[in-house]
């Protein structure tokens, strides 16, 4: 049903509730698409740190901090350009990502405690000397995940997986104390006696095996945390590219803006907002190639990047409550005329909610600065505005609001990618300065 400003019907629900493991579930599948051969990578791991975590009684907060950490531990590897080194069992130069993993989670402060975890999780136990790390103590729950990490990477589950058991098992024996902490391959050896930890592994259905193995299935998040969460995935997306380094929350905070002008309430308006921050996630499956390309894109690549709202869709509507965020984020880019991507959509078929986001997307894109370029004058912006709506782009309604308001739009957008342009600052430094394990 269609609306008008200042008439826009209010969301009758005073909150939302979303389950966290689906949130971080949803995050560790975007992830996971950053290289198909890293297919459940993130899965897998958390699925092995937890089942050896269980063999030596963790439980409680140190169980679901080793779930959390474990099921995002290669996080930083996103502003990497080679990612296929992490499925070679022998890494170099391993710290790098685990140290920017660390930054990312150090700007959210419900994942902060986590942060230790993932920075150290590729240091070798060296026959105890890797009980430190450059002067700081290395928690154990690093070195467990370093070990279920490398676990996961020996296993082809293209092949039979009983007749790779006895080489795993053997080569992880081997590394005892030189590699990997002792205990901690007597526990994995001890665990990885029972057949039901090698089928689980190569289940086609590892998100049924996880949720049977988290225990944050009873934890959820109100709306104010879910716009917090989504902040974070925004600077988690918006760190593949130097071209897009603030997009993410700018398209979020004028998309807002341009809710609560159209007369949605404060609830609605903060899932439009979500939506704006969450848009661009499946920009997590375009190669870097692509998003980096200083040119014009060719056919293969212009259809690859095309694909990027298809993937935001897929990831954001397994999250149960999320399925609406999930229909506004991905439509984006569909058109008035029926000649977006990648549903085709036509006007009637557009949501208002996808309206303001397209609209939002389009003047973030070229107001903000980028390295090639300042941002566009408020003049020329209008005027590539004004001729979308005209060729049927983008709906008037949504373009006259924002051209009403347009010094108070401009004001939101720069103050939210201010913010986030700083609060990035160590990341960017830690990954020019290429942070290596010495």
């Amino acid at each position: 049903m269609d609306t008008t400003p200042g008439t826009a019907a209010t969301t009758q629900a005073t909150d939302m509730s979303i389950s966290l493991f689906d949130m971080m579930d949803s995050l560790s599948t975007a992830l996971d698409l950053i290289n198909p051969a890293l297919s459940d990578h993130h899965k897998l791991t958390c699925y092995v740190t937890c089942c050896i975590a269980e063999e030596m009684g963790y439980g409680g907060d140190a169980y679901n901090d080793l779930f959390a950490a474990s099921i995002l531990h290669d996080i930083g590897a996103i502003a990497l350009s080679d990612r296929m080194k992490l499925l070679e069992f022998e890494e170099r130069d391993a710290h790098l990502h685990g140290e920017l993993g660390a930054v990312l989670l150090s700007k959210f402060p419900p994942f902060r405690k986590f942060a230790p975890l993932i920075k150290y999780h590729h240091v070798p136990w060296q026959d105890g000397a890797g009980a430190e790390f450059r002067g700081q103590p290395v928690p154990q729950g690093s070195h467990l995940i370093h070990l279920a990490d490398r676990v996961a990477v020996l296993i082809d589950r293209n092949k039979p997986v009983f007749e790779q058991v006895p080489e795993v098992r053997d080569k992880i024996s081997m590394l005892a104390g030189a590699t990997f902490m002792p205990e901690l391959v007597e526990a994995f050896l001890e665990m990885s006696r029972k057949e039901v930890f090698w089928l689980d592994f190569v289940s086609r259905d590892m998100n049924k095996v996880l949720r049977k193995k988290s225990r944050l299935g009873s934890v959820s998040l109100n709306i104010d945390q879910l716009v917090e969460m989504s902040q974070f995935y925004a600077l988690i997306i918006d760190t593949r590219s130097r071209f897009t380094a603030t997009h993410s929350s700018g398209v979020a905070a004028t998309a807002e803006r341009i809710a609560r002008l159209w007369g949605f309430d404060e609830l609605h308006g903060k899932k439009v907002r979500i939506a704006g921050y969450l848009h661009d996630i499946g920009k997590l499956a375009v190669p870097d190639s692509i998003l980096e390309k200083n040119g014009s894109l060719d056919l293969v690549e212009w259809r690859a990047m095309r694909s990027h709202t298809y993937h935001t869709f897929q990831i954001l509507d397994t999250v149960d409550g999320l399925q609406d965020i999930a229909v506004w984020a991905s439509q984006h880019h569909e058109n008035l005329d029926g000649e977006g991507y990648p549903f085709r959509n036509t006007g009637n078929e557009m949501p208002v909610e996808s309206r303001i986001l397209a609209v939002a997307d389009v003047f973030t894109a070229l107001a903000e600065d980028r390295p090639y370029r300042t941002g566009m004058a408020d003049g020329k912006v209008l005027e590539i505005l004004h001729d979308m709506v005209e060729k049927r782009k983008l709906d008037g309604r949504v373009v006259d609001l924002l051209i009403a308001n347009i010094e108070e739009v401009q004001e939101v957008r720069r103050n939210a990618q201010s913010s986030e342009q700083a609060s990035l600052t160590d990341f960017w430094d830690a990954a020019r300065n290429n942070v290596s394990d010495g």
